[in-house]
């Protein structure tokens, strides 16, 4: 395959902001995108930052403090903004022969960023500079190849931001829904009305200093639920990303939707080892909250994680006789539920959320009858949520493939 040079396809460009027109200040992500700077910019001279505009990139040389992401972005959202003079802003020279987009797509593969930083130098800090950039080869075909590659990727990154859009809307509908039903007890009497506001009787609940419905219970957690913790990797033993039948769960793994699923970012127990932390697992429907650290994350386990063992420090809710993880996790996540978790902190240095305090949470228990109006409901909204997250996933793999793909492309013997 025919590579070309990065450099003989694009320039710098150094246009400061001098007259102060432009008032939209960016800054360069890690996840590559240009999103509204939070800079303290008080006292700063603006007439210094460098003018970027639609279709041209900004990108950050100094890689020794992101890890393993190189920043850099490319314009797509707005006309023009602002971006501190820190950053190389650079166009495409011709857009006939390089298309921007593409170009992006090469960026972001994890080649490209493991290629910058292994290219990176420097004693106090490393950089990424100007003219290793343009050293960098890529394979460019023709243009309407090039469009060809941006319609397939853009089509499934589409459909993971409409997943993700769907996927936080149900999650807002459950949680709404368990908090008008159980904070604000309007959940429908026998006759189909909001109980509360139709009169229906409350009794004072000294526990939560609050009045419940008449004949809602308030119990500890332990009282309906077993709450187990987890095991660090033995001594000396390290994990693998070699596929296996024993994923291990860390904090970081967890994500920001409501399940915890398998995915491509977990790694696992050698065999030889699970054996001595085979008791540390997981099933299918327990409640995962973390303990240290970033304490208070919340995730119910899916099956794709069914017996993985777990780290020390998260704890599992299991076993329910009461109630289930999917009311317990919006307990959690409701105003009530934060306000316990962060009671029930303690350490000076390092803060960490104990078992018994775990144990004792307040929960506030609903006759059988409500809950399992409830239980319908959110059941039929965590089938949907699951299904959306289990695609997300698959569609990212797809994502990634089609950027990896980019290296086999057919480049034309015509193209320059």
């Amino acid at each position: 395959m025919s590579y070309k040079k990065l450099g003989k396809y694009i320039q710098p460009v150094n246009i400061r902001n001098k007259d102060l027109k432009v008032e939209r200040l960016l800054g360069v992500s890690i996840r590559k995108v240009l999103m509204p700077s939070i800079a303290n910019t008080v006292g700063t001279n603006m007439k210094t930052y460098k003018i970027i505009k639609k279709h041209q990139f900004a990108y950050g040389p100094v890689t020794s403090r992101n890890g393993d992401k190189i920043s850099i972005a490319l314009l797509e959202d707005y006309n023009e903004a602002i971006v501190s003079q820190a950053y190389t802003v650079f166009e495409i020279i011709d857009s006939e022969v390089l298309n921007a987009e593409y170009l992006m797509m090469w960026f972001r593969r994890p080649e490209f960023d493991r290629y910058a930083r292994y290219k990176s130098h420097g004693s106090a800090r490393e950089t990424f500079d100007w003219d290793e950039l343009c050293d960098i080869d890529l394979p460019i075909p023709t243009i309407e190849k090039q469009q060809e590659i941006i319609k397939e990727y853009n089509t499934v990154v589409n459909r993971i931001t409409l997943n993700e859009t769907l996927n936080q809307k149900l999650e807002e509908t459950a949680q709404a829904l368990y908090k008008h039903w159980f904070v604000d007890f309007e959940f429908p009497n026998q006759e189909g009305k909001p109980y509360k506001t139709s009169g229906g009787e409350m009794e004072f609940n000294e526990e939560l200093d609050m009045e419940i419905p008449f004949d809602w219970e308030v119990k500890p957690l332990v009282s309906f639920s077993d709450i187990k913790g987890g095991k660090r990797m033995p001594a000396g033993c390290s994990l693998t990303s070699k596929i296996n039948n024993h994923p291990y769960i860390k904090v970081a793994d967890l994500g920001t939707k409501k399940f915890a699923i398998l995915n491509d970012k977990y790694e696992y127990v050698q065999n030889d080892i699970q054996s001595k932390i085979a008791k540390y697992i997981v099933a299918e429907g327990d409640l995962l909250i973390s303990i240290v650290g970033t304490i208070g994350v919340i995730k119910i386990i899916n099956k794709s994680l069914n017996n993985a063992n777990m780290t020390e420090n998260c704890m599992k809710i299991t076993n329910f006789t009461k109630l289930n993880s999917s009311y317990l996790y919006h307990y959690f996540k409701s105003k009530q539920g934060q306000n316990e978790i962060e009671v029930r902190n303690v350490g000076a240095v390092q803060a960490k959320l104990p078992m018994y305090n775990i144990e004792t949470f307040p929960i506030t228990c609903p006759l059988d009858s409500v809950f399992q109006k409830f239980e319908v409901i959110s059941n039929t909204i965590d089938n949907k949520i699951q299904k959306l997250q289990e695609e997300e996933i698959l569609l990212k793999r797809i994502k990634n493939l089609l950027l990896s793909k980019m290296t086999k492309v057919e480049v034309e013997k015509e193209m320059v």
